[in-house]
């Protein structure tokens, strides 16, 4: 167990994915700025007056973390930024599922009309990446130690679970059916 702990593809697969999750978020929300001025706004965490800086910022943060992941010198810092930001996303949607605020917009993966509401999956899910994360500071990366093959796998594998987690996004922001609905209340006649 320990050597694959240790192994470098392992390590290069999971800076890779990171770094796709964070480009992933980052990207729309610059796309979309003033709306995800309202995503940041609807949290009710920060005082009036920050919360249009911290939305502008956030997303070139996602990106610049995303980016420095990639380079060996920085990709320590980067990841302890990212398990930082991750743990704040996980405080902050953990904090308003408390409220039994689950209806406002997740702000995760943004997207034309997008409204993932918050829940335990989200804070589940962004606490998975922050461990993630921190393993990415963690486990020393030897580039020269690994195999063509094995990069190619590390990337493929990270491109696919990267294309799983945005699924899975999209699966959980998709609004109940009526009929779902109905079941749910006891409405059926099912």
């Amino acid at each position: 167990m320990e050597s694959m702990v240790n192994d470098p593809t392992v390590a290069m697969f999971a800076s890779l994915f990171v770094a796709l999750v964070l480009a992933a978020a980052a990207i729309p929300k610059l796309r979309s700025q003033d709306e995800f001025l309202g995503v940041v706004a609807n949290y009710k965490l920060l005082p009036g007056f920050l919360v249009a800086p911290f939305a502008k910022l956030l997303p070139w943060l996602e990106l610049g973390c995303a980016i420095a992941l990639l380079v060996p010198s920085l990709r320590v810092l980067a990841a302890c930024v990212a398990a930082a930001l991750f743990m704040l996303f996980s405080f902050a949607i953990a904090v308003n599922v408390g409220r039994g605020r689950t209806h406002i917009d997740c702000g995760c993966v943004r997207r034309p009309t997008s409204m993932s509401r918050i829940g335990m999956f989200h804070v589940l899910r962004a606490l998975a990446l922050a461990g993630m994360s921190l393993y990415v500071a963690a486990v020393p990366l030897e580039i020269s130690g690994i195999s063509i093959e094995s990069a190619l796998t590390a990337l493929a594998s990270a491109v696919m679970l990267s294309l799983i987690y945005m699924a899975a996004d999209l699966m959980v922001g998709f609004p109940a059916t009526k009929h779902k609905l109905e079941i749910y209340k006891g409405n059926s006649n099912d």
